[in-house]
């Protein structure tokens, strides 16, 4: 295993996090569309005597077509998120064995904190203890995976 699918780990919880975003961006919209009784208006006019209007009238209605189309979007973007999480489940293994199959226990530990528990650069360090710093953890992170 080499850094791409580290990277390529990260990557897909960054996309995880994303789609529940949008999942709850739209399930939000289409929740104040039924509870605020969303609705489209207009005003059209009656008809004109001459060049006066004979008056006007407010048409109102609610907006279907958007509706079903944010219904849609939501159970495009739940799919979206199965296969996201399936596929994040597969790639934790191969990450989880390649952390174990690390021989030098300090790496093992900062690949751990960094990929598995997702941690900051600055709280690897904090978790290291001792004379740890973010750039030393980081940098010792990156030569050994020079080295692979």
């Amino acid at each position: 295993m080499e850094k791409h699918i580290l990277e390529q780990y990260t990557d897909m919880q960054r996309e995880e996090k994303d789609l529940v975003r949008r999942i709850q961006t739209v399930t939000d919209r289409i929740e104040n569309m039924e509870k605020e009784g969303y609705m489209v208006a207009d005003s059209v006019s009656c008809g004109k005597r001459g060049k006066k209007p004979l008056g006007t009238k407010k048409i109102q209605g609610f907006p279907y077509p958007d509706y079903s189309r944010k219904r849609e979007q939501l159970k495009t973007y739940r799919l979206q998120l199965e296969l996201a999480d399936e596929k994040l489940l597969k790639l934790l293994e191969e990450v989880e064995q390649y952390i174990a199959g690390i021989e030098d226990s300090r790496i093992r530990r900062i690949m751990r904190y960094r990929y598995i528990d997702n941690l900051t650069w600055v709280q690897v360090a904090h978790k290291m203890g001792g004379n740890h710093t973010a750039d030393s953890c980081r940098m010792a992170h990156d030569r050994y995976l020079m080295e692979k």
